[in-house]
């Protein structure tokens, strides 16, 4: 039975039952919000931002991990060796726990050296097609190898571009087509070793 107002002498009105939060019925989520808006915003994006192709971005930052991993197994030949830097990149791996594929760059054509044997491998490295980076480190030593002098260097993936660069003190830096083209000029003519200037910023 339903209730009497005490005032008008009435029958109270009742709230409908999706009056009260507790008895919501559940809303039915559209699904415009979860599978249009979201296309529409990419589309949008894609139309309204500069096309830029990052596609070369991992492969430079794997040749870059590569000379890293240079730069660490010459340090660990510098421990075992008076701190003597080794003459060849072939006498590194002959004598450090590196792999042939670390001298091979993702944005170059090379192939990583293959055989039976580490011996057999690093003759395969002097005889063409499986090296992807320049060692200039013959001769070097801990201690006369600075901050800002050439190691190694990635060979150009293509004319006139940038390249990755290994430094006497381990880091990696990659130079732009100016620094790229006197690294490879000094080399080319045999003035060792090849130092650049030092400069807080990236060389062009």
């Amino acid at each position: 039975m339903d209730p009497v107002s005490p005032v008008s002498g009435q029958k109270a009105l009742q709230p409908l039952d999706y009056a009260s939060p507790t008895n919501q019925p559940p809303r039915r989520r559209s699904w415009i919000l979860f599978v249009i808006l979201p296309l529409i915003a990419v589309l949008l994006i894609s139309v309204l931002l500069p096309s830029t192709n990052y596609s070369h971005i991992a492969p430079r930052v794997k040749s870059a991990s590569n000379l890293r991993q240079i730069g660490q197994a010459i340090l660990l030949y510098c421990n075992d060796n008076q701190g003597e830097y080794p003459d060849s990149l072939q006498t590194l791996l002959l004598n450090e726990d590196i792999t042939s594929i670390v001298f091979v760059s993702p944005l170059r054509s090379e192939t990583a050296a293959v055989g039976p044997t580490t011996q057999a491998i690093a003759a395969q490295l002097g005889s063409g097609n499986h090296v992807s980076y320049v060692y200039l480190g013959r001769g070097l030593s801990q201690s006369t190898a600075t901050p800002n002098m050439v190691v190694a260097y990635e060979m150009l993936a293509q004319p006139g571009s940038g390249t990755n660069v290994l430094f006497g003190d381990g880091h990696v830096e990659f130079v732009g087509p100016v620094t790229a083209a006197k690294i490879i000029g000094s080399s080319a003519t045999g003035m060792f070793p090849v130092t650049l200037p030092s400069q807080p910023n990236s060389y062009p």
